[in-house]
């Protein structure tokens, strides 16, 4: 499923909308319906994000017995860049927003507690990305902006989404298979694991 990005398709009216907004008078009736139509737009942006979500996660957990996803810190990926930085930070920002992760993460929390399925979050500090796929080498960290590197040590060319998401699958199935034969017979795994640090394993609340 590709992703919408409802705000990337609806700046351009937005952008209308807010310079439609500035231009009335404050407290003018005008002005009260400008708002009124910016909030609309934001409505319908919203629901629709939420039903793409509520779509992609019935899916995922449907198919899946097991799914892994990165412990991301949001907020802080959320902070605003100073410096040259600003515009590329910004739209970093925006794009974060526009993917719901938070949201995402939260209904893959509940539907796997409803579906009987595992949801297993990797510690956000687990070099995912710095890890090579194929020989396991690790590098220093890499710039947002390099999506594609040939590794030093194997000479492989690497995808950096497609790396990560490799090094994401094999760890979280090391640790679901960590907690699920430490269980006693019979049991089944929580349907929320998370790595707390770097040794320890938790099921999660």
């Amino acid at each position: 499923m590709d992703h919408p990005r409802l705000l990337k398709k609806y700046e351009r009216e937005l952008a209308r909308l807010q310079r439609g907004l500035h231009r009335k008078t404050k407290g003018s009736k005008n002005r009260g319906k400008a708002r009124e139509r910016i909030a609309r737009l934001y409505a319908l942006i919203g629901d629709t994000r939420r039903d793409m979500l509520e779509q992609l996660t019935t899916r995922l957990v449907r198919e899946n017995q097991v799914l892994v996803v990165e412990d991301l810190a949001i907020m802080n990926l959320l902070r605003p860049a100073v410096g040259n930085g600003r515009r590329r930070k910004a739209r970093l920002s925006r794009s974060i927003i526009d993917a719901a992760w938070g949201e995402l993460l939260r209904q893959l929390r509940y539907k796997c507690a409803w579906y009987g399925r595992t949801l297993v979050i990797v510690d956000r500090f687990f070099p995912s990305t710095r890890r090579r796929s194929g020989c396991q080498a690790k590098a220093p960290s890499l710039d947002v902006s390099v999506r594609e590197w040939t590794c030093a040590e194997c000479d492989a060319v690497h995808d950096r989404d497609v790396n990560a998401a490799r090094n994401l699958r094999e760890e979280g199935m090391r640790l679901y298979w960590l907690v699920a034969s430490a269980l006693p017979p019979g049991r089944i795994p929580p349907p929320v694991i998370k790595a707390s640090g770097s040794a320890d394993v938790l099921p999660a609340a």
